[in-house]
């Protein structure tokens, strides 16, 4: 007959363990309940707050966009206004620095009235030179702000494009555990 005390504390003991961990397990459950509700509690305030981030970034993106066609306004009312026959008049410098010093070396430089003409003609060359210079250096700081105008307009795209609004999640997941958004570390 001792057998069935020893069978009968073996039952008790297994019975207590199931009842443990059954209160285990409601003690788990109760936390998530209570987690849950707070999640519930929190999401309109989430739902609001990722609405107006979406209208920031709208707005935003109409912005970009603003700046975008002025950028384009502004490269080509620049090109029809400083650009245009840039070439041209270059070749035609050059031409005229060709004729006048054909026109010095036919002159000669032995009398007195060719050595004035000479060196107004002199000043005239070392003038278009200048001109030319200048001209030079006009159209390589215009075509630099071209490229940089450029660049900015392809780094704005680049920053709208990385600015897209993603698409909502489905409504039936549930989000991952929040922290408070005031309470983030700085």
């Amino acid at each position: 007959m001792t057998v069935i005390p020893g069978l009968v504390r073996r039952a008790a003991a297994e019975v207590e363990r199931h009842l443990r961990e059954g209160a285990g397990a409601l003690v788990r459950a109760g936390r998530d309940l209570e987690r849950s509700a707070e999640l519930v509690r929190l999401l309109p305030a989430l739902v609001e707050r990722l609405s107006i981030l979406e209208q920031a970034v709208r707005v935003q993106d109409t912005e970009l966009r603003t700046i975008r066609t002025e950028l384009d306004s502004l490269v080509g009312q620049l090109n029809d206004r400083l650009l245009p026959r840039l070439d041209e008049r270059m070749d035609d410098t050059e031409r005229d620095l060709a004729a006048v010093a054909t026109s010095l070396i036919r002159t000669g430089r032995d009398t007195a009235g060719n050595r004035t003409r000479l060196e107004a003609a002199e000043r005239r060359v070392a003038d278009l030179r200048s001109k030319v210079a200048a001209l030079e250096q006009r159209t390589g700081i215009w075509r630099d702000l071209e490229s940089t105008v450029t660049r900015f307009g392809d780094d704005l795209d680049a920053m709208r494009a990385r600015m897209a609004p993603r698409p909502a999640e489905p409504p039936d997941a549930l989000p991952a555990p929040v922290q408070n958004l005031t309470d983030r570390p700085a």
